[in-house]
């Protein structure tokens, strides 16, 4: 053999061992040995921040000088649930892809990050498999649609967000080609026509609003569908002739109103006007309090 090939080959060999003695230098302890001072991490009783892995039953923490820094796996309670979390962080910030399992290793979730913020969609699954639901976000601002499925895959819900509010056409549904609520939002707020309907697929409510307050002429329905009630709204506040009428019809009631107040046919107050909720808007607000992201980024920021 050539001299120059034997030299090639010891230094590949010696390459190779190099290298494997690098690889085999990375520390790896017990979980039970670690120790969080002032936000960084030590090996008890050690005074420099620590640098490798911790390890325990289905728990694997990375950390450089002391930072999270690397892959990251270990449980998390959701609901008096046990989950599975697996992710990566660098420099102490979340990045890239995380996964929420179920114990039998199904995904629960699949997270984005792009330096700690929500990116991207952000997807969620029943057990079997099946998708819940979805959100998109742009550098941690919710952006895009945000769709919910029942257990068989049918839509539940379907609203589109810009720039972190309620924009365009949202959609409800009871059951399958059963809708619930039909509406618009402009900037967060309900504007423009709404529709609401029983399980039965009757209408219940038809009206409009403007900044989420309601405008112009409200029908509410039996459920039977013939029309109950019809209401004028000016700037949220009952203002012109309201008429409610029996399931035959017939005119039961007629009263007026000026500005929230009951009048007279002469204008005066009969009743002044109470503080109204308007229980449709508050149900929008519980609605955007509810959204899967929160709970889940809460969940892994608190680890």
């Amino acid at each position: 053999m050539k001299k120059s090939n034997l030299l090639l080959i010891i230094m590949i060999l010696c390459f190779g061992i190099i290298k494997l003695s690098y690889s085999d230098t990375k520390r790896v302890e017990k979980i039970e040995n670690k120790q969080l001072k002032n936000n960084i991490v030590y090996f008890k009783n050690e005074s420099a921040p620590f640098t490798g892995e911790f390890r325990g039953p289905g728990i694997n923490e990375e950390y450089k000088s002391g930072i999270k820094d690397g892959f990251f796996k270990g449980v998390i309670s959701d609901e008096g649930k046990t989950f599975i979390y697996e992710g990566r962080y660098v420099e102490g910030i979340k990045h890239g892809q995380w996964i929420v399992k179920y114990p039998n290793g199904s995904n629960r979730a699949i997270l984005r990050y792009n330096y700690d913020k929500p990116h991207g969609q952000w997807a969620y699954f029943y057990e079997t498999n099946k998708i819940e639901s979805y959100e998109n976000f742009e550098d941690g601002i919710l952006s895009g649609k945000v769709v919910s499925y029942d257990s068989k895959g049918n839509v539940k819900t379907q609203v589109t967000y810009k720039s972190g509010l309620l924009d365009g056409e949202a959609v409800f549904f009871h059951s399958p080609s059963i809708l619930d609520t039909i509406t618009v939002f402009s900037y967060g707020k309900l504007n423009g026509s709404i529709e609401m309907f029983s399980t039965d697929n009757i209408p219940l409510v038809e009206g409009t609003y403007k900044n989420n307050k309601r405008e112009g002429m409200w029908k509410l329905f039996f459920k039977t569908g013939d029309i109950k009630t019809t209401v004028p709204y000016k700037n949220g506040l009952k203002d012109g002739k309201v008429t409610i009428f029996d399931k035959g019809g017939g005119i039961v009631l007629l009263s007026l109103f000026k500005n929230g107040d009951e009048i007279d046919s002469k204008g005066n107050i009969i009743e002044k006007n109470k503080p109204f909720k308007d229980a449709i808007v508050e149900r929008f607000k519980k609605f955007n309090r509810n959204l899967k992201f929160e709970k889940y980024d809460k969940l892994l920021s608190e680890l």
